[in-house]
């Protein structure tokens, strides 16, 4: 497996301090696509200084591919372990070697499977409410999002399912523009330090699990 990266998940904008102004900022102030950012600890995360976990990728009960992050949002770097190797980042600036390359990829891709729900205002990001649909037995409300030539695979979308009476986001339909998408749970919320996460996702007979997290912010 020449790769841990299972699903071209983009980051639309740097998720640094500052950032988070998308297309969603002009809409009420009770639209879903803001709701689902409250409801996931957007307020909360102009404070946070550094975000450590463990991205886990688990088949048939066996780990097959882990990365272990940890992210100095304020220093905006990323000191990635993966196999055997060992890579600090500078996620401002393009990626010289290979190793910072995929270093780059790893955050990229973990921290959006993540945090997604909590980059929804980011700035490359529209947001489209799309009715409700059922899943897992209950009506979930949709919203859609495209992206503005960010990241790194801007010609994705993502549906989310979101329940309703909670505002998180309990599954997603991954919409590649070429190629197989997906449907992925989002399972096993916890609070770290006012960011309510995600910590397991199904999808495909595989696992995404996020341990070893650690939220550290401002008081």
């Amino acid at each position: 497996m020449n790769s841990l990266r299972f699903v071209p998940a983009l980051v639309a904008a740097l998720f640094m301090p500052g950032l988070g102004l998308a297309a969603v900022e002009t809409a009420t102030s009770d639209s879903l696509a803001l709701q689902v950012w409250k409801a996931s600890g957007g307020e909360n995360w102009q404070k946070v200084k550094q975000l450590r976990f463990t991205f886990v990728v688990e088949q048939d009960g066996k780990t097959v591919a882990s990365a272990q992050h940890d992210w100095d949002v304020a220093a905006g770097t990323d000191h990635v372990k993966w196999k055997d190797k060992d890579v600090t980042v500078n996620l401002a600036a393009a990626a010289q070697d290979e190793n910072s390359k995929v270093a780059y990829a790893r955050w990229v891709n973990d921290s959006y499977w993540l945090l997604a729900p909590l980059k929804i205002r980011d700035q490359g990001v529209t947001v489209t409410e799309e009715g409700t649909r059922e899943a897992e037995g209950v009506s979930m409300q949709l919203l859609r999002l495209k992206f503005a030539e960010v990241g790194l695979t801007s010609t994705d979308q993502y549906l989310l399912y979101v329940d309703p009476e909670t505002k998180l986001v309990r599954s997603w339909d991954y919409i590649p523009a070429t190629g197989e998408g997906m449907h992925a749970t989002w399972d096993k919320y916890q609070n770290f330090d006012g960011l309510n996460l995600a910590t397991e996702h199904s999808f495909n007979g595989k696992m995404v699990k996020f341990t070893d997290i650690e939220v550290i912010a401002a008081k």
